[in-house]
């Protein structure tokens, strides 16, 4: 396989050619598609006009009657009259209602009604709405004109029947909805009143609280008392731990001139009158705590006195001895009245926790009391809510019903005939656009049908097409297709057919100038994936090129079952190549003088079985360096390799391959599958020949330009021998 070279940007360059040759490919093969079967689309248009023009001249006589309904809106009282288009009714419900089976089986029963006598026939209806306007134009297609006239008539005053009985049925529906919604509604005002007046004469809160929860408003006065209360009896468990320090705040409360007794009631007074200011204290000091602190006077006073007498006596003095005295039974006065300021703190913090128990108790009676009236008003306000609402409900509904009759009196639906049936005429079908649609069909189903069998056929039409199958093969060269009838002569000097000698001239160039990789082939192959390839005529062809250059040049028939060679130029089939394999006589002995010069032919010889095994023997490799060393080139014409497999077992044993592909014919999947093959041999293919290409394809034009420069003189014949002719 041809190994392609690496330039820069090499990758994006052979992606975008790859792309065109592809595209090039497909638009070639379309091409040729097209100029070869241009027929079929002409065949399958001329169906398709036929096909309508025995549509159109096949339909029976047909009559058509029009008529028009005008379709408005209506007039609408909501306060004011207003007048309001109602274009979904136009567009849909109109031309349904109409074109349904329902209403064309009433107008014929209309018709059967109103003329007993007339025949029966099937009558077609369509409902078109005029663009831009609010007006349908009915159109009855039948068979009989007085018949379809009449049935149209009966049609429109069905539709019009059919639509007023609609709006008197709407009209009686939705005013009964609406008495027996007024009713529901009426009867759950009564039942909500009647709940509220069983629950107000139940509970009569609003005379007893009205409409407010004093037993909540108790409550929080009760909780207030408490929280004093416990306040007090916090300040006398801190007192009684400390008492001396409890009597200093009191001595300063009472220096101060309103001192309170931080919950304790005074020695006098009244139970009620002790309650009351526990908690807040009592102004002035109880017996004890007056003596207490008289006594705490005194002492402090003699204290005073014992030092002023120390600063003269002596501690044993008797005066100062005498003091001391009455100082320690003052103290033991105070203790005593300490010790019954403390029973007072006690008795009183026992009165208070008696307190707090009433409270407690009074604060969970209200609580109940708080929270059952409260559910009470609760409801009593949802009731009251509830019987409002189904009030007001009650009192809508029933002015809706009241000014229902009213406004429907008011409402008008303007739907009415603008022109009634016409008199039925004979209709006659426009024959241009159907035979213009059967020619654009029919050829539609032409182009279709020809690509789906282009889809299945494989066979390569051009070169872009080729190159976009097997873009690693290496293309030498076209031969353009000879139009010409009967057989088509091998090449001679001076040959005035310039395409066709230039794509040989072409050829042997590739060949003489294409990179080996350091050795050029003297040995060369010419085969094909299957017969009828002309790969005969190429191969001789491409010989007389190379022996017309002045290279010495063998031409060798290994076709050894099928070979013609030896017919293209006239020359007996024997003996060839057969009998040299087989060992009857040496090569050099069977070959013959052609009338080109330089070129020598080795005929095919006798047919005979098991040629792979002598191609495959010794002695044709012996051959094969031999006539590489006599002659420049050596060129055999081989059996096609999907045929035998003479040419796949003799291939790999000379320097290269040439393989012929014939445009137009040769399948890609048999060219594919033989090449396949001969890479798996190991054979050197240096290249492919498109054989028998279209020469009107762009992408052969530039083989024109060999009529340019070439144009050979007229001169006076001179007699020569017939030149050999060939099957192309």
């Amino acid at each position: 396989m041809e190994q392609n070279l690496t330039l820069p940007g090499g990758q994006v360059q052979s992606s975008t050619l790859n792309r065109i040759h592809e595209a090039s490919a497909k638009f070639q093969r379309y091409k040729i598609l097209l100029r070869r079967r241009w027929w079929f689309l002409l065949l399958t248009a001329s169906i398709g006009v036929c096909v309508q023009a025995l549509t159109i001249t096949g339909k029976p006589q047909i009559f058509r009657s029009l008529a028009k309904l005008v379709a408005g809106g209506r007039m609408v009282a909501n306060g004011d009259l207003q007048w309001q288009e109602q274009l979904q009714d136009f567009y849909g419900t109109i031309i349904e209602t109409i074109e349904s089976a329902e209403m064309i089986r009433k107008a014929r029963e209309r018709v059967h009604a109103l003329y007993p006598d007339l025949k029966d026939s099937d009558v077609e209806i369509r409902v078109a709405q005029t663009k831009g306007s609010a007006i349908f134009n009915i159109l009855a297609t039948g068979s009989e004109p007085k018949y379809t006239q009449i049935f149209l008539n009966a049609l429109l005053d069905e539709f019009i029947s059919f639509r007023q009985s609609i709006r008197e049925q709407a009209q009686g529906k939705v005013l009964s909805t609406f008495l027996q919604e007024v009713v529901n509604k009426q009867k759950v005002m009564e039942e909500k009143a009647d709940l509220l007046a069983k629950f107000c004469s139940a509970n009569n809160i609003l005379t007893i609280t009205n409409g407010q929860n004093e037993s909540a408003y108790f409550l929080t006065n009760l909780k207030a008392q408490r929280e004093t209360q416990r306040t007090a009896l916090a300040e006398i468990e801190l007192a009684l731990d400390n008492v001396k320090g409890a009597m200093q705040e009191r001595e300063r409360q009472a220096n101060a001139g309103g001192a309170t007794n931080p919950g304790k009631a005074p020695a006098s007074g009244d139970a009620g009158q002790s309650a009351t200011d526990a908690g807040s204290g009592a102004k002035g000091l109880t017996i004890a705590e007056q003596d207490y602190l008289r006594t705490k006077g005194q002492i402090t006073m003699l204290r005073t006195k014992k030092r002023t007498l120390l600063e003269t006596f002596k501690e044993s003095h008797p005066q100062v001895m005498e003091i001391s005295q009455e100082i320690g039974g003052q103290e033991a006065l105070l203790k005593e009245y300490e010790t019954q300021i403390q029973d007072e703190m006690r008795a009183q913090r026992e009165s208070i926790n008696r307190m707090v128990v009433v409270l407690d108790k009074q604060v969970a009676e209200r609580e109940k009391e708080a929270i059952e009236l409260g559910a009470k008003l609760a409801e009593h306000k949802k009731l009251q809510d509830e019987a409002l609402v189904a009030k007001e409900a009650y009192q809508k509904m029933f002015e809706r019903a009241e000014n229902f009759q009213n406004m429907f009196n008011t409402q008008s639906d303007y739907v009415a005939v603008q022109e009634r049936a016409t008199t039925a005429s004979e209709h006659t079908d426009d024959w241009k656009m159907p035979i213009v649609i059967g020619l654009i069909v029919g050829l539609g189903a032409g182009v279709i049908i020809l690509l789906l069998f282009d889809r299945l056929d494989d066979r390569m039409n051009s070169f872009s097409e080729f190159q976009a199958l097997f873009p690693g093969e290496a293309v030498l060269g076209q031969i353009p297709e000879q139009r010409q009838r009967g057989d088509v002569a091998l090449l001679r000097p001076n040959d005035d057919r310039h395409l066709y000698a230039e794509a040989f001239r072409t050829i042997r160039s590739s060949i003489l100038f294409k990179n080996w990789n350091g050795k050029a082939p003297k040995t060369i192959l010419c085969t094909s994936a299957v017969p009828n390839e002309g790969k005969t005529t190429v191969t001789s062809n491409l010989a007389v090129t190379m022996a017309l250059a002045g290279a010495r040049v063998l031409l060798a028939d290994c076709d050894l079952r099928r070979g013609g060679v030896s017919e293209l130029f006239k020359l007996p089939a024997t003996p060839g190549l057969s009998e040299a394999l087989r060992g009857k006589l040496h090569w050099r002995d069977a070959v013959q003088e052609t009338s080109i010069r330089n070129l020598d032919l080795l005929a095919r010889g006798d047919v005979f079985d098991q040629t792979s095994e002598m191609l495959l023997s010794k002695t044709a490799e012996e051959m094969l360096k031999e006539m590489g060393d006599e002659y420049d080139y050596v060129i055999f014409d081989s059996a096609p390799v999907l045929v035998a497999d003479d040419t796949a077992s003799f291939a790999p044993k000379l320097d290269t391959v040439l393989f012929i592909v014939r445009m137009s014919s040769t399948m890609a999947r048999l060219t594919g599958k033989a090449l396949d093959l001969l890479y798996e041999r190991q054979v050197n293919v240096g290249g492919v020949i498109l054989n028998r290409s279209s020469s009107n394809l762009k992408e052969y034009t530039y083989y024109n330009y060999a009529s340019y420069y070439y144009a050979p003189a007229k001169t006076t014949p001179q007699p020569a021998a017939a030149a050999p002719v060939a099957k192309s």
